[in-house]
């Protein structure tokens, strides 16, 4: 690292970063309007629904997640899995399940189920 900073100025080297930055924004941002967030959205649903299906133990809830969120990737694009760690898929998962959850406890979004 040290031979490229001696080899390549520092403001080349931000300039570089910054178009690599902004390339990967550009083909998130293609992906997710190819595919609306609500068709992502809904394609989790889906396999959340399959995971309760096959995971009938009430107490299989990790084991759940953890199908849900490979299959999610398995969705992805290779260089959107490359991008997006496990942990980030389960977070952005788990936000939206605890939104069906509270959704589905009094017919509105607005944080009553916790």
């Amino acid at each position: 690292m040290s031979e490229l900073l001696s080899i390549m100025p520092l403001p080349a080297l931000i300039i570089i970063g910054l178009l690599i930055v902004a390339s990967v924004i550009l083909i998130v941002y293609s992906y997710i309007k190819e595919r609306t967030l609500e068709q992502i959205r809904g394609d989790v649903y889906q396999l959340v629904l399959k995971a309760e299906h096959r995971y009938k133990q009430s107490s299989a809830g990790k084991q759940k997640m953890k199908w849900v969120v490979s299959q999610a990737r398995k969705l992805l694009p290779s260089w959107l899995q490359i991008i997006i760690s496990e942990d980030a898929l389960v977070k952005i998962i788990q936000v939206w399940f605890d939104e069906v959850k509270d959704l589905l406890d009094d017919g509105k979004v607005n944080k009553s189920y916790r």
